[in-house]
């Protein structure tokens, strides 16, 4: 049997010097985004030891606690938006989950939308939002995100909860209440030198300029997980122009010949996801879904807790935003996993629920029953896409029953 003693000294020891000094590694907690398919594209199935002394194996869903998430996309596809429902979606289970969001886009989403997309009561989004679009520097960010992670840590009793999830020795996981910062975009991100110096800011290279960007992203990672700070950036992927004859070859995996994403690799390479958005298809309002919109492949170029790259279908409304119940449609209807064809089709093979992808929605919210229908079918695929290699032979937790009934996430 190993002997405890060096552990127990050492915890000793430390726990006399503060929090810096004694804290240790928690198991992650995801938090869903209210698209289930992207849910599980991201998932993983991890391991808790219940009070009894049993193992338990779960879903664990979502965006993971304290992480860096990249949405890269060429323009008009919806990064901003899914941004935006995302946070939200995340935001409303917690009381102190405040979203602060650095818009240096010119035409980034405007409060009416942002306020549309969010489904926040006009006093919940006072109280959840903080937008700033003007003086936004590379190093006023660190600032920000560094004051957010001194006052959580200071106070961690007010934002301190119970996760409901055990690590692998029975304790209650506990984590802070997750808080959301958004950067639109990466790619506008300048230092504070080459904003303030006229000289300097025509002369900078892109690659001087990507170089401190990368410095201070290095010093932002270490903040967000200590106080469970959730960064999304939102990047453009841009025509990489050639200066030879013979095309080189791209020597980032998730991009094209001819391609490139702003300020450098180490925004992305620090990144625990990557998502990439393209758009897949032109949908019409007189047509299939009744959408003005577009289909969206979102891909997980990058995942630290799922290694799968097969791309999820996502239907982007321009009216409403991306619509996490056409989503799980069009992922059914692209694997080919629907009863039926042409204006007639079923969830089940009895064909007892039928249904026409223009009335789809309107049944799958108003007729319970349809709706149990169309999860029993939908539930056994996006389990099966969690990794092969991490599947095991047990039953799964309630995850999925969970993020069905949170409050608001499918309604519009």
């Amino acid at each position: 049997m190993a002997n405890s003693l060096l552990a127990d000294m050492f915890r000793q020891k430390v726990a006399k010097m503060g929090w810096d000094m004694s804290g240790e590694a928690i198991a992650d907690i995801s938090y869903p985004t209210g698209f289930l398919n992207f849910d599980y594209l991201n998932g993983y199935i991890a391991t808790e030891r219940l009070e009894d002394g049993t193992l338990h194996d779960y879903y664990d869903l979502g965006i993971t606690d304290g992480s860096y998430v990249s949405f890269i996309a060429n323009t008009g596809v919806g990064k901003s938006t899914l941004v935006c429902q995302i946070a939200a979606n995340i935001a409303r289970r917690f009381q102190t989950t405040t979203i602060f969001e650095d818009q240096l886009e010119s035409k980034g989403l405007n409060q009416s939308r942002r306020l549309q997309l969010s489904g926040f009561s006009m006093d919940e989004y006072n109280k959840r939002y903080i937008i700033r679009n003007t003086n936004i520097t590379v190093e006023s960010i660190y600032q920000r995100i560094r004051q957010i992670h001194d006052m959580k840590l200071q106070n961690a009793s007010d934002f301190m909860y119970d996760t409901g999830r055990r690590d692998f020795l029975g304790q209650p996981i506990l984590k802070l209440e997750p808080t959301i910062y958004i950067i639109d975009s990466i790619a506008m991100l300048m230092p504070k030198d080459f904003i303030e110096d006229e000289d300097m800011k025509g002369k900078a290279s892109g690659a001087a300029s990507a170089l401190i960007a990368s410095n201070v992203f290095k010093m932002i990672i270490p903040l967000l997980g200590a106080a469970n700070i959730i960064l999304f950036g939102i990047n453009h992927i841009l025509e990489d122009v050639q200066m030879t004859m013979m095309p080189k070859k791209n020597p980032v995996p998730y991009l094209k010949q001819g391609e490139r994403i702003p300020k450098g690799r180490t925004a992305t390479f620090l990144a625990n996801n990557i998502v990439r958005l393209d758009n897949a298809g032109k949908l019409k309002q007189e047509e299939g879904y009744h959408v003005a919109g577009h289909i969206v492949e979102a891909s997980l170029v990058k995942s630290r807790s799922s290694g799968i790259k097969t791309p999820t279908r996502m239907v982007f409304d321009f009216a409403n935003g991306f619509d996490p119940w056409l989503s799980l449609l069009e992922t059914m209807k692209y694997n080919k996993l629907l009863y039926g064809g042409g204006a007639s089709l079923a969830v089940d093979p009895e064909k007892n629920f039928k249904f026409s992808l223009g009335n789809f929605k309107e049944k799958v919210t108003t007729n319970p029953d349809f709706k149990a229908a169309f999860m029993s079918q939908v539930m056994p695929y996006l389990k099966s896409t969690v990794m092969k290699s991490q599947q095991t032979n047990y039953s799964v937790s309630q995850a999925a029953d969970d993020i069905l009934a949170i409050p608001g996430l499918f309604e519009v």
